[in-house]
C-alpha cells in the first residue's frame, strides 16, 4: 500500500501543479504578486513578515493563494474550505498521535513537524500520503501491532485535544476573521501568515507537555485508553462535523433553494463545491479564487483518499496478525458508509481507533495473561 500512497503524492504534480499552470491560475498568482496586490481587492499584498526574503516570499506566494479562499467573495470556495479545514485537522490528529507510540522512536514516523510543513508548503496532497507511505514502510506498529508499540504516553493523551484547540483552532479562526470590518486587511495577512507553520505549533506543544506533565501522571492503562477514546472521539467530532455542515449548507441550495439569494446558489451548489474537475476538461480560469477552488479540490481528493488508505491499511494488518481474518465486504461497506456521513477523515479516525481497541484487548494485559495460562497448562 506505500507504494499506492507515494503514487498518490506523485500525481500531485500533474493534477495540482500543472493543472495550475495550464489553466491560468499560476500566471493570475504572479501577475498579483507583480502588481504588489492582494487578488481580490484594491488593497496592498504584504511582503515582509520575517525579514527573510526566501520565508518572506513563500509567505507571500501563500497569502495570495489562501486570501481569496477567506474573504467572503467566493461562498462556494469558502465552504469547501470549512469541510477541508476538519479533514486536515482530524487527519493530523492521527499522524500526531502516530509520532508518539513507543515503536515509531526514532523512526521518520517520529518526526512530524517535518511532513507537516510539508503539507502546508507543498500541499496536503503530496505531504500526507508521503508521511503515512513512509509510516507503513519504517514502523513496526504498522506491521507487527502490539499493546506495547502501539502505546502513547497518558500526558500526551491527555492534553492533544487543547492543544488541537490552541495550535489549530485559534489560529484558524483569527485568519477567517471578516477584513476590514473586524481585522485589518493588513492584519488579515498577518493572521494567514502565523497560520502556517501550526502543525509545529502542536508538536512543540506535545513536546512541552510530555515532559512537564509526565512525572504527575502515571502510564496507568485504564486512564491512558480513556485518554485514547477521548482523543479519538475528539478528533471523529471535528472531522465529521465539518464534513456534514458544509454538505447539508451546499445539498440546501438545491432541496430547500428559497433558504438562499440567487447569488449565492450558483457558488454553493454541489456540483460547484465539490465536484473535481479534470485537468484534460480545458478548464480556464479568470480569477485567482476560481484557481484555488480548483487546486483545493485536488488537494483534498488525493490528501484524503491517502489518509483513508492508510488507515484501511492498518486496520486490515492488525486484523490479520492478530486474528487471522479480514472481512471484505464488512469492512468495504464500513468505509463507505463512514465516508458518506463522516467523510473520508472521519472514516480513517474510527478505523484507527477500531486497530487500537483490538491492539490492546489482543495484547495487552489480561488476555495475554490468560494465554499464557492456557500455554503454562
Amino acid at each position: 500500500m506505500r507504494y499506492v500512497l507515494f503514487s498518490l503524492s506523485a500525481l500531485v504534480f500533474y493534477a495540482i501543479f500543472y493543472f495550475a499552470s495550464i489553466n491560468g491560475l499560476d500566471a493570475l498568482a504572479r501577475k498579483s504578486i507583480e502588481s504588489g496586490k492582494l487578488p481580490t481587492i484594491d488593497a496592498p499584498l504584504r511582503t515582509v513578515y520575517t525579514g527573510i526574503n526566501a520565508v518572506d516570499d513563500v509567505l507571500a506566494l501563500l497569502t495570495t493563494f489562501f486570501y481569496p479562499a477567506l474573504d467572503g467573495n467566493n461562498p462556494g470556495l469558502l465552504l469547501h474550505g470549512v469541510g477541508f479545514s476538519g479533514t486536515f485537522g482530524a487527519t493530523w490528529t492521527l499522524i500526531v498521535l502516530e509520532s508518539w507510540r513507543k515503536g515509531n522512536a526514532g523512526t521518520l514516523a517520529a518526526y512530524p513537524t517535518i511532513f507537516g510543513l510539508i503539507a502546508q508548503v507543498f500541499t496536503f496532497a503530496f505531504g500526507i500520503p508521503l508521511t503515512c507511505g513512509l509510516q507503513l514502510g519504517s514502523s513496526i506498529t504498522a506491521c507487527r501491532p502490539h499493546a506495547d508499540n502501539i502505546r502513547i504516553p497518558r500526558a500526551v493523551l491527555a492534553t492533544l485535544p487543547l492543544i488541537y484547540v490552541v495550535g489549530y483552532m485559534v489560529p484558524t479562526v483569527a485568519m477567517t476573521l471578516p477584513a476590514p470590518s473586524v481585522i485589518s486587511v493588513d492584519l488579515k495577512q498577518i493572521a494567514i501568515a502565523i497560520w502556517h507553520p501550526w502543525p509545529a505549533y502542536v508538536s512543540i506543544m506535545t513536546t512541552i507537555a510530555y515532559f512537564t506533565l509526565s512525572p504527575f501522571l502515571s502510564n496507568n492503562h485504564r486512564a491512558s485508553m480513556s485518554s485514547l477514546r477521548w482523543v479519538y472521539a475528539f478528533a471523529f467530532a471535528n472531522a465529521s462535523l465539518s464534513h456534514i455542515v458544509s454538505w447539508v449548507i451546499s445539498l440546501a441550495t438545491v432541496m430547500v433553494p428559497v433558504l438562499f439569494e440567487e447569488r449565492f446558489q450558483d457558488s454553493l451548489h454541489p456540483a460547484n463545491v465539490f465536484a473535481v474537475p479534470l485537468p484534460w476538461s480545458g478548464l480556464t480560469v479568470d480569477n485567482v479564487g476560481d484557481g484555488v477552488q480548483a487546486f483545493l479540490q485536488w488537494d483534498y481528493a488525493i490528501g484524503s483518499a491517502g489518509v483513508l488508505i492508510w488507515a484501511a491499511s492498518l486496520y486490515t494488518v492488525a486484523h490479520k496478525h492478530l486474528l487471522n481474518t479480514v472481512s471484505w465486504p464488512s469492512l468495504l461497506a464500513k468505509i463507505a458508509l463512514l465516508t458518506v456521513f463522516a467523510g473520508p477523515a472521519g472514516a480513517a479516525v474510527e478505523l484507527i481507533w477500531e486497530r487500537d481497541e483490538l491492539v490492546f484487548t489482543e495484547t495487552g494485559g489480561s488476555r495475554e495473561q490468560v494465554s499464557k495460562a492456557k500455554k503454562s497448562t
